[in-house]
């Protein structure tokens, strides 16, 4: 008798759909069969929630906290809270610079290459005047422990710059 190489899964979604796991080892189809229902959710519903699994009003829900969690950290440094931009930039530069301050933290004060106070002058300080999302969005690819450097020397500030083309 042949093994099936065809099984049923329930996935997390409640839906159940057959699935081919002839590339799986004979022995591990019903462990493969049973984790994909564990973990995953049906071909339907990974589609219609742009593969991430959760709904779109879970993602906007989990963006609004993540957001609110990084106003909070921008205020409590002294930092700005309304950066100049457009309405997806705000919030991923928001994100961006929160992440480059932490691993620039976790780099140089962690490893006591950095005093807190030091970090304090030359990081939080120096990052204050930086309110264009643009600058934080460019310089997301950075080393964390160059952020020092990068904020002595940000490049000229265009403020009221125009990407329009003018003839």
């Amino acid at each position: 008798m042949a093994i099936k190489t065809t099984w049923p899964v329930t996935y997390t979604c409640g839906h159940t759909e057959n699935r081919d796991l002839s590339d799986k080892p004979a022995g591990k189809r019903a462990a493969s069969a049973k984790w994909y229902g564990e973990h995953l959710v049906c071909g339907r519903c990974f589609k219609k929630d742009g593969g991430s699994g959760e709904s779109e009003k879970e993602r906007d829900e989990r963006h609004a906290a993540e957001a609110e969690e990084l106003r909070a950290e921008a205020e409590r440094d002294g930092l700005p809270v309304d950066l100049v931009g457009t309405d997806k930039q705000v919030p991923w530069a928001l994100r961006v610079r929160a992440e480059l301050i932490r691993g620039s933290y976790e780099a140089l004060v962690e490893t006591e290459q950095m005093s807190e106070a030091e970090f304090q002058v030359q990081v939080l300080e120096a990052a204050r005047p930086l309110d264009r999302a643009r600058w934080w969005i460019d310089n997301r690819e950075q080393d964390a422990a160059d952020l020092p450097e990068l904020l002595a020397d940000p490049g000229v500030l265009d403020d009221g710059a125009s990407t329009e083309n003018v003839a």
